[in-house]
């Protein structure tokens, strides 16, 4: 198995994980069936995924917004992972052609009042699609898949303690 192979595994890995803990969407609507932890706990998913995998690591990710052509409304919040393929807590590694002729916004350089505005408020609950959202589990589960990935050796470590 591939480097690259390994790595997106072990992230579907972590995504079947938030899935098992969250589950899908059962409400009718327009998300019927999507993973939960993608509607609405998407943007505090990215955001814990960016800073604990950068605290880490040394290949950068950084957040993506996919937003509605000539809007300004965010449909959702990603990853895009140092080799260039998005990912997200509920459906994992995938590219930019899952999401049609969305736009995709890339923010390379940090902005966290941008990303609480796109993200409709990092810290808010979520009780209509995932009301048993914790931050601290979701922080537990992407510790735990880093940790993996370390110690394949996939990735190398930042200097010092993190």
């Amino acid at each position: 198995m591939s480097a690259e192979n390994s790595f997106h595994s072990m992230l579907n890995q972590l995504s079947a994980e938030m899935n098992d803990l969250y589950g899908y969407v059962t409400h009718p609507g327009d998300n019927f069936g999507e993973p939960a932890i993608n509607s609405g706990p998407c943007g505090a998913f990215a955001h814990a995924f960016f800073k604990l995998w950068n605290q880490r690591f040394l290949e950068k990710v950084h957040i993506v917004f996919i937003m509605e052509k000539n809007s300004d409304t965010c449909w959702h919040v990603v990853i895009r992972l140092p080799d260039g393929a998005l990912f997200d807590g509920g459906d994992g590694v995938h590219n930019e052609k899952k999401y049609g002729d969305m736009l995709i916004e890339d923010m390379v350089l940090y902005d966290e009042d941008l990303l609480e505005k796109r993200s409709y408020g990092l810290k808010r609950t979520y009780p209509r699609y995932c009301p048993h959202f914790s931050i601290h589990a979701v922080e537990s589960i992407i510790e735990k898949y880093c940790t993996r990935i370390e110690k394949d050796g996939l990735f190398k470590r930042q200097g010092g303690v993190v």
